[in-house]
């Protein structure tokens, strides 16, 4: 199971990710959707640790939003 609890990402002055929650359960298919600079992109970098986010993602119950991308794919 994949968690993503009020998930906030800046580029400078720029927001661009505001407040995302969000749960995908095991065996679940889930797709993001929407326009260029919606912040499909910074999702998915946030998810698998490349942005410094603020807000807790959780992978399988453990806590992955401050690990390096290596270690939050192995765990």
């Amino acid at each position: 199971m994949l968690e993503i609890a009020d998930l906030h990402v800046r580029y400078g002055r720029i927001a661009a990710l505001k407040g995302v929650s969000l749960t995908v359960e095991a065996g679940e298919i889930f797709a993001v959707l929407g326009a260029n600079g919606a912040g499909k992109t910074t999702l998915l970098r946030s998810i698998l640790g490349l942005t410094d986010a603020a807000g807790a993602i959780r992978f399988e119950g453990a806590d992955i939003s401050r690990r390096h991308p290596r270690i939050a794919v192995s765990a």
